[in-house]
């Protein structure tokens, strides 16, 4: 069994990342040109009856220039997550919130793994004391910017909007509660300014089915792409040779997807 969930892993990690994109602005064959010239600089690996030989010390596929990777990397992405506070999570009615909760976490770790900038948001704590986001999440990133805002709208807080252009990044991996009010709202704002927005759609949720896919339906129209949890990690760890992070990763991967014991032997 185990030996099972360890290639699901595996294969997990792989098709998350193997979908082909087109560059914003690039004829297809440009976007051909700039892999050939990529190729170019990369270790040449054969594969002999079904098995690859390495030389010593691979470290795997290069990591591609933030500006020009098509995918979320280390280099490029921002995790924004916005009003994951009690009251709010209470009117969650489309996904279980023992889930919600667990996906979310594994987002955050993962954030916390590849160092990119995470912004936290909550709602009405200064001004009315109202209930702050969930310790059990904020815990987890205890260097992340915290924003606490009026605006049931996050991008028409000047210091939210701040947070995120001061990351000097366009790919934002956000989430919200509830999907169509405090997290479409903001999602497609930034989308119109050109930012790239991904919504892992199992780390948020609504008060009725309804109302989330609504909130999904609208976001995506604008140009948001939805996602789930399991693509960032093993979007921004990209290859099994990489063994920096690797570790770690798999551990999120073993604890928050596959829901087994993280410290078990294969």
């Amino acid at each position: 069994m185990k030996s099972l969930v360890k290639f699901a892993a595996a294969s997990l990690l792989t098709a998350a990342i193997c979908a082909p994109a087109l560059a914003a602005g690039l004829t297809p064959e440009e976007v051909r040109q700039s892999r050939v010239e990529r190729f170019e600089g990369q270790h040449r690996i054969k594969t002999v009856d079904g098995i690859a030989s390495y030389p010593e010390g691979y470290a795997g596929t290069p990591p591609r220039a933030a500006g020009e990777d098509p995918f979320l990397s280390p280099d490029n992405s921002v995790l924004i997550l916005i009003d994951y506070q009690p009251p709010i999570l209470q009117g969650v009615r489309n996904i279980e919130h023992e889930e919600l909760i667990n996906n979310v976490t594994g987002l955050i770790k993962t954030a916390v793994i590849y160092d990119i900038p995470i912004i936290f948001s909550h709602v009405a704590v200064g001004l009315n004391d109202y209930a702050p986001m969930i310790a059990e999440l904020s815990d987890l990133a205890p260097d992340a910017v915290f924003v606490d805002r009026t605006s049931v709208n996050a991008w028409e807080e000047p210091e939210f909007v701040a947070a995120v252009e001061a990351t000097g990044r366009k790919k934002l991996i956000m989430g919200g509660l509830w999907t169509d009010v405090c997290l479409a709202y903001p999602a497609i704002e930034a989308e119109r300014e050109g930012y790239e927005v991904y919504v892992p759609e199992d780390a948020v949720g609504s008060i009725t089915q309804m109302s989330h896919d609504n909130g999904m339906a609208r976001m995506i129209e604008a140009g948001v792409e939805p996602i789930t949890w399991n693509v960032v990690p093993a979007e921004l760890q990209r290859d099994h040779a990489r063994q920096e992070k690797l570790a770690d990763v798999t551990r999120v991967f073993m604890e928050h997807l596959f829901k087994v014991d993280p410290d078990s032997k294969w």
